[in-house]
């Protein structure tokens, strides 16, 4: 019993010696792949380096008006621009269009906080098949995942990504996917 009592008080310890440090951890956006990196090198400019590698692509779960997933969009940074990658399921077929919204909020069923269109860049309409399935990949200018870029989504508000109907305007009433790029900070 002693063996668990100094080994758990040990484990706190390095927990506050950790936390009370003067680092900040590098800040990694939602559902990125973090690799264990074994360079020992300290510059500020290689930690942003690391920080940009580790950031270039996100993952977000999509959600319907019912909170069920339904499928992922993967942001990939790459030389060309941003690459967007919709992986849908069981959504009915039509017409959709995808949006980027300033706010980090996509709850369902109506998603209404995840706030206004984003503008600065064109963003692709879909075509749902039959079977309900959305296997697409689509490159969009003059946006990035990567904080100091211009056109960032990684802001203080957050962003998050809908998808809507394409009955009528972006009105948050046809607003029927969606997902958190990046939560408020």
């Amino acid at each position: 019993m002693k063996k668990w009592t100094k080994g758990g008080l040990l484990l706190m310890a390095s927990v506050i010696l950790t936390a009370c440090t003067d680092v900040d951890a590098p800040k990694i956006a939602p559902g990125t792949n973090q690799e264990e990196n074994n360079d020992s090198s300290t510059t500020e400019e290689s930690d942003l380096a690391e920080t940009d590698a580790q950031m270039a692509v996100l993952k977000v779960d999509l959600y319907n008006t019912n909170s069920k997933i339904v499928g992922t969009a993967i942001l990939d940074e790459g030389e060309e621009g941003l690459s967007l990658t919709l992986n849908l399921e069981k959504v009915n077929s039509g017409q959709l269009r995808v949006q980027f919204h300033d706010n980090g909020s996509a709850t369902p069923p109506s998603f209404e906080d995840a706030g206004e269109e984003i503008s600065f860049s064109d963003t692709p309409e879909i075509e749902v098949s039959e079977n309900g399935v959305v296997d697409q990949t689509f490159v969009l200018e003059n946006v990035s995942i990567l904080p100091k870029e211009e056109g960032t989504l990684a802001t203080e508000n957050g962003t998050s990504i809908i998808i809507h109907s394409k009955t009528g305007d972006t009105a948050s009433d046809n607003r029927i996917i969606g997902g958190v790029i990046f939560p408020p900070q």
